[in-house]
């Protein structure tokens, strides 16, 4: 699929009007569960001091709760520029401003750009890029030392929905598609870079995986 139209799918669906929706429900209900697995098993190999990257951060708060509790800066690119300016709100008021970086830009794409971090995070973003091996690659790569990543399981209904919602996008002629990437092909990416998974969690339907970088990577 054409890049172009694709973001231009990405920007129509994660727009305005979703961002709103997600902000306040945000304010009202915090990150999701999924997320805060995230943040668990991120913050239990240590951030204290650490340097963050996002991609597709989406509001900001999971690089946020991870400020909280001792990291020293992030860096958040995200595609969706409705997202970027929701994630902006979110830093200022949880006076984070300072310490996070906002960059609207197709990562996989424009990653030369953007600095190697500590701790690489990329929460449902995998799912949403056709060009599994070429975004994997560029996080893998500026992890310094761990990358956490979550993306659906493999699984017969995950299929079912991958097929409905990309019918559903094509019949409106978005651009926007849905894609369930080999759990195998994601982790033999990252092993390319010098990334070793750690720890794996699951949380139906999704598979959460963090990845450490071997001392010869």
């Amino acid at each position: 699929m054409n890049c172009c139209a694709h973001n231009q799918g990405l920007n129509n669906m994660f727009n305005d009007k979703g961002a709103r929706a997600d902000l306040k429900a945000y304010w009202k209900k915090g990150i999701d569960k999924q997320a805060r697995l995230i943040v668990e098993a991120v913050s239990a190999r240590g951030v204290e001091g650490a340097s963050l990257l996002e991609v597709g951060g989406g509001l900001g708060g999971l690089h946020a709760e991870l400020l909280k509790r001792g990291a020293a800066r992030a860096v958040n690119v995200d595609v969706s520029s409705a997202y970027v300016n929701a994630a902006k709100t979110v830093a200022e008021k949880l006076g984070l401003s300072d310490r996070v970086e906002h960059r609207v830009a197709d990562f996989a794409r424009e990653a030369e750009g953007v600095a190697s971090a500590d701790v690489v995070i990329m929460h449902r973003v995998i799912c949403c890029y056709p060009d599994m091996p070429q975004l994997v690659s560029a996080a893998a790569q500026r992890a310094n030392r761990l990358m956490a990543v979550s993306f659906p399981t493999d699984s017969w209904y995950m299929r079912v929905f991958e097929k409905m919602i990309n019918t559903a996008m094509w019949l409106t002629r978005s651009g926007y598609r849905f894609y369930l990437h080999a759990p195998e092909a994601i982790l033999r990416v990252a092993a390319e870079h010098g990334l070793t998974p750690v720890q794996q969690k699951f949380s139906i339907p999704w598979k959460i995986v963090v990845f450490e970088r071997g001392r010869g990577g």
